[in-house]
């Protein structure tokens, strides 16, 4: 269900951003003059006070991608924060599983019957025999 509705959505933009295209360059053909635009006060000492004339698809143009960059931003950083949420979601699950492994000893102690029944005299001899030698088996 989520695949198709991913599907249906790119596919919505995709025909959107052509169907903006073919609506833009319509227009600019029949738009395709000098404006002049006028400099706000606060930017006159940048562009001076006069009135700059802008070639119209040109500045449709800047327009449209602009609204394309700041769009893609932000669909990218909603991405980005859904993969993220994921990621700490997956790491806070294994991180509660290695939890769970390493007291496995206390909360699921290993069965009596895994012990032998009566303790094995050579061994303790030998494990003496080690004690005394002062070898560490640490």
């Amino acid at each position: 269900m989520i695949r198709w509705l991913r599907l249906i959505a790119t596919a919505t933009v995709i025909l959107s951003m052509i169907g903006l295209g073919v609506l833009a360059g319509l227009f600019l053909v029949a738009n395709a003059g000098w404006i002049a635009v006028d400099i706000h006060p606060w930017l006159t000492g940048l562009f001076g006070d006069r009135p700059h004339e802008v070639w119209l698809p040109a500045l449709i143009a800047g327009w449209l991608t602009t609204a394309i960059l700041l769009a893609g931003i932000v669909l990218w950083s909603m991405f980005y924060v859904w993969r993220r949420r994921q990621y700490e979601s997956l790491i806070g699950r294994l991180e509660k599983e290695l939890a769970k492994l390493r007291n496995l000893p206390f909360t699921e102690p290993a069965p009596l019957e895994d012990l032998p029944e009566l303790p094995n005299a050579s061994a303790a001899r030998v494990m003496n025999a080690l004690d005394d030698d002062g070898i560490d088996l640490r």
